[in-house]
């Protein structure tokens, strides 16, 4: 750094002074970041701002504000692809704790019903048990789930790489809170949507104006508060397992991140990007779960030669309580692909929501 400045101000020169001097100069209020600059013996003026020796401190917090940096959605798919990659058997073991029950109660309801005959009380006894003791599991295991396909994705991205009795071993302690977590947010949208469209439904038996016009202001109260819940709850299971709060703080941070980032263009805010991760997850399980069952159900209705004929095949489909081998298979297939696509669906949220976390203002306080 040169010995001595020149400073000029509204065109006038003054100097020259050291370094020291020109911090003098703008504690004082002398010098400010807008005025211009020169070494002695150059002709070259620049802005005071640019001389970090004497706006040091200044120049600190933009330095620091530089570093935090939003991912692009083509960078976060390929980091979500990374994790789930490296962690695949681990997101499958995690995820198949919650479609094992899934699958062995499906395969058990058709028999709950009352029986036609005295002889089928015994299927349904063990229909019943079997559907109890998996309901149970299923309960007992969501939990661990849930915590541990979090808990697996943000240390894999982290740079850690947990074994499973390890992950289970971290989502223990957790599954009270995500227990919790899980009955406010599928109650609230039972709540706020199912018993709507119920109230809907029983009301298109009415043919009158009035009924219509509530069926149809039903059917627009229900899509809004599903946006809204979908937003206040976008990162409710990271936020649960990672935040490190309690169960109602997680849900507060669910909804601060999610609504966080309005100053920026639509495709960098998290809410955009968690509906499109959401719709875009959505969209592939559909067509997986039609790729499976669209081949059984055509074989089933091959024979069909009228719609009245197909309408009572699958009538018969719907009210059987039978096991049969394509049945089988498509419900075990149906939640294989759920099981696999699971652990995507946890890894691309939880790099999204750590990727909200850094670049979140920092609360004051």
């Amino acid at each position: 750094m040169p010995d001595e400045w020149m400073v000029r101000v509204q065109g006038k020169e003054y100097g020259p002074v050291d370094a020291e001097e020109l911090r003098a100069w703008r504690q004082d209020g002398r010098l400010i970041r807008e005025n211009e600059v020169r070494a002695a013996g150059s002709e070259r003026w620049f802005p005071a701002a640019d001389l970090p020796e004497v706006f040091a401190d200044d120049l600190a917090p933009a330095k620091e504000t530089s570093l935090v940096r939003r991912m692009t959605f083509r960078a976060m798919f390929a980091a979500s692809w990374q994790v789930y990659r490296v962690g695949f058997w681990r997101f499958f073991a995690l995820s198949l704790l919650v479609s094992t029950p899934s699958f062995f109660l499906q395969i058990a309801a058709p028999f709950l019903e009352v029986p036609d005959k005295s002889g089928q009380l015994a299927i349904v006894l063990v229909s019943g048990a079997v559907a109890f003791a998996m309901l149970m599991a299923l309960v007992i295991a969501w939990p661990f789930s849930l915590a541990g396909l979090q808990i697996l994705a943000a240390d894999l991205r982290t740079g850690r790489n947990p074994s499973f009795r390890e992950l289970l071993s971290r989502a223990k302690p957790l599954w009270t809170r995500m227990f919790i977590l899980g009955l406010i947010v599928y109650g609230s949208y039972f709540l706020w949507t199912v018993i709507p469209l119920l109230v809907a439904l029983s009301l298109t038996a009415a043919a009158s104006a009035g009924a219509l016009l509530i069926t149809l202001l039903l059917l627009i109260f229900t899509a809004y508060m599903v946006a809204r819940l979908f937003i206040n709850f976008l990162f409710w299971q990271q936020a649960g397992a990672l935040g490190g709060v309690d169960s109602m703080e997680a849900l507060r941070e669910s909804k601060e991140l999610a609504r966080s980032g309005a100053d920026r263009p639509r495709t960098q805010r998290p809410l955009y990007r968690g509906a499109l991760i959401a719709s875009l997850w959505l969209v592939v399980i559909i067509v997986l779960n039609v790729g499976v069952e669209l081949p059984v159900l055509l074989w089933r209705l091959r024979g069909a030669a009228s719609l009245e004929a197909a309408l009572a095949t699958l009538q018969a489909m719907a009210t059987s309580n039978t096991l049969d081998l394509p049945g089988c298979l498509t419900t075990l297939l149906s939640c294989l692909v759920n099981a696999v696509l699971r652990g995507w669906l946890a890894a691309i949220f939880v790099v999204l929501y750590l990727d909200t976390k850094e670049s979140a203002p920092a609360k004051s306080g």
